[in-house]
């Protein structure tokens, strides 16, 4: 549903995957920059987390697996920071604007289980008052 807060962060994630997977530059190497499609982990892991954060979107009414998803989501954006790290100082180059995308993910993400938490926590108390 689109008033909950979570899902506007879920949202904003996924549109940060997108610009960092097609449009973003990752990393300088000699005067030459590249993005995420330059590495086939890169691009994926990207994709992957567009495809998990969006996904969950539509999984409001299942709260628990909605949770694990925006959790798995923030992990493969851990992954792909992790391989950016690796090939940016594999080949000795300079990270740009795209690397610091991985970040905001992980934020947003947070963000997004906090506020599902307290859904959660609110469909209880009123289950108990019943």
């Amino acid at each position: 549903m689109i008033q909950r807060i979570q899902t506007l962060y879920l949202f904003a994630a996924a549109i940060f995957s997108a610009l960092a997977a097609f449009v973003l530059p990752m990393y300088a190497l000699e005067g030459a920059t590249f993005a995420a499609t330059a590495n086939a982990s890169t691009f994926g892991g990207f994709g992957g987390s567009m495809a998990l954060f969006s996904g969950s979107i539509l999984l409001y009414n299942n709260r628990n697996l909605q949770l694990l998803i925006v959790r798995l989501g923030m992990l493969v954006s851990l992954v792909v920071l992790g391989a950016l790290i690796w090939i940016i100082q594999g080949e000795g180059g300079s990270a740009s604007w795209g690397v610091v995308v991985p970040f905001v993910n992980i934020v947003l993400a947070f963000l997004a289980s906090k506020g599902i938490q307290k859904d959660e926590a609110k469909v209880r108390s009123l289950d108990r008052l019943r």
